[in-house]
């Protein structure tokens, strides 16, 4: 598909009222649209939206989740999912760019797929973007502008609008693509929140034994979300040591955090208060509830990272974990920084650009050469900031999901769903970053995963780029769980190149490297892993 024509282009403000006297303005360039609203006439405007009908049209397409963890699904336009709507507004907040359109209209964010071709915008600092198609089979593409004011003669460059070649074309604007392939270890699937320094050593042996690169302390180290310089009572081994030991092991030392949240009662939102996104009536703003994580009744508010002191606090907080030795940063719940909300830098600073600004300060901390992996983002903002992107649903020790609200069953951990949005986001591995597929469980014991299903996510994570990390108790392999690890790093060199995908809708699924096919089927669950 060639990016399109736009037959109609409407703009409208927070009440749904059409606004007039601002103008879209289309560049062509090649296959490409540049898009800019122009305020031409009349007193100054507030748009809350933008509509533009294209000239293409679609019968089939794939639901686009704005985040990690968000719905990728392959849909049709009538399949709204109205039992939505009733889900509670944090976690449609959580799941979907735009909370109000839950029940109402099947979303595409920031790119679509449909049987017609791909289209996309990615415009990391720009308002956001989201495509629909219609019961007439008409394709809506919609910003949120988010009342950004626009005085007379100004202009809000809302993006620009690619077809077919959208993956191609981030690969060479503003992707970090270029990061080393990693076979690693992470504490999270066996042990959870009940890590222990006496895991990560017993581990960390066994991972230096058999040639693994990294070694990654997930949640559960820290004293409290939002306070990384002290730890867990659990944790009684400083953290820095840890990373010390596993750097003389000649491995690379991984810390997870969650830069942008702050515990309901916590420390940090007792200090800073003044940190906090705010509601329109001065409340903090909820961004999600956790109950493992405490707070008052399991809330966790989101940090306003358009404040300079914010971004003070998240470059200093940065830089003190790679002087412990850490070179590898998990960075988790990041949609917080992009929710709705009240912000300081006031209605001039849109969301993705508020969710930028904190990765951009965090990325200063760190260094440009330590490697950095986005987790729960939203997609677009982070191009260009991040080295990995998790690209799905969590894995679990099971495959099939088991909790979540009605209509989001793709939205809840099992490796049914993070194999499905995987394979489905294939082709932005090795163009907009390296994409990451969730862990690889192996262990034979301890897990509901039967020998098949473990044996489909190894097929399945090889063949969507074969970015490994185990997270298992690595005293619980035996000779063919060694024998897979290294077959998985024999593999990782051919395996860990650009994709692309023939036919979306097909079942199997194929993806294709220059050196492999993988034919996934996720329902079954099948896979087939082809050498070529």
């Amino acid at each position: 598909m060639n990016s399109p024509e736009i037959l109609q282009s409407r703009v409208f403000d927070e009440s749904g009222r059409e606004l007039k006297g601002l103008e879209l303005h289309v560049d062509h360039r090649e296959s490409a649209r540049q898009l800019t609203l122009i305020k031409q006439s009349g007193a100054s405007a507030k748009p809350k939206r933008v509509d533009l009908l294209l000239d293409q049209q679609a019968t089939q397409m794939i639901e686009q989740g704005w985040q990690s963890w968000s719905t990728v699904r392959r849909s049709s336009p009538s399949d709204i999912r109205r039992a939505r709507a009733a889900a509670p507004r944090w976690y449609r907040a959580e799941m979907m760019a735009q909370p109000s359109d839950a029940g109402r209209r099947v979303i595409a964010d920031g790119f679509i797929n449909t049987d017609a071709g791909l289209l996309g915008v990615v415009e990391p600092s720009g308002p956001l973007a989201s495509f629909s198609v219609d019961e007439q089979a008409s394709i809506t593409l919609s910003f949120d502008l988010e009342s950004h004011p626009l005085e007379l003669g100004e202009s809000l460059r809302l993006g620009t609008l690619y077809g077919d070649d959208l993956h191609d074309q981030v690969a060479k604007a503003a992707a970090r693509n270029d990061g080393p392939s990693l076979l690693g270890w992470c504490s999270w699937y066996q042990y959870f929140a009940e890590v222990t320094p006496a895991h990560i050593r017993a581990n960390m042996s066994l991972a230096n034994q058999h040639g693994l690169d990294l070694v990654q302390i997930d949640d559960g180290w820290q004293r409290e979300i939002g306070i990384w310089d002290q730890q867990s009572d659990q944790f009684d081994v400083p953290i820095e040591s840890l990373a010390k030991e596993i750097g003389e092991l000649g491995m690379r030392a991984g810390i997870w955090t969650a830069p942008f949240l702050a515990t309901a009662g916590g420390e940090l939102a007792r200090r800073h208060p003044e940190w906090l996104l705010r509601e329109a009536h001065g409340m903090p703003r909820v961004a999600l509830q956790h109950f493992g994580w405490g707070g008052e009744a399991g809330r966790v508010f989101a940090l306003d990272t358009t404040r300079e002191d914010v971004l003070d606090h998240l470059r200093e907080t940065y830089a003190k974990l790679r002087a412990k030795g850490f070179s590898y940063f998990k960075i988790d719940f990041l949609f917080a920084a992009a929710i709705e909300g009240l912000r300081q830098g006031g209605d001039r600073v849109l969301r993705q650009e508020a969710l930028r600004m904190g990765l951009a300060a965090i990325r200063e901390g760190i260094g440009e050469d330590a490697f950095l992996l986005g987790c729960g983002s939203p997609l677009v903002a982070a191009v260009g900031l991040v080295d990995a992107m998790r690209v799905s649903e969590d894995v679990a020790p099971y495959w099939q999901p088991r909790l979540y609200p009605p209509g989001f069953p793709e939205s809840s951990v099992g490796c049914r769903n993070a194999v499905e949005q995987s394979a489905l986001r294939a082709e932005m591995h090795r163009r907009w970053w390296i994409n990451d597929p969730d862990c690889l469980l192996l262990r034979p014991s301890d897990t509901q995963l039967n020998e098949h299903e473990r044996a489909v996510l190894t097929d399945a994570i090889l063949g969507i780029g074969a970015y490994c990390v185990l997270s298992d108790d690595l005293s619980l392999y035996g000779s063919p769980e060694w024998a897979e690890v290294e077959r998985i790093r024999e593999l990782i060199p051919q395996l860990d190149k650009p994709l692309s995908i023939p036919d979306p809708f097909a079942t199997p699924l194929s993806v294709e490297g220059p050196h492999h096919r993988l034919d996934i089927d996720w329902e079954s669950p099948k896979a087939r892993l082809a050498l070529l």
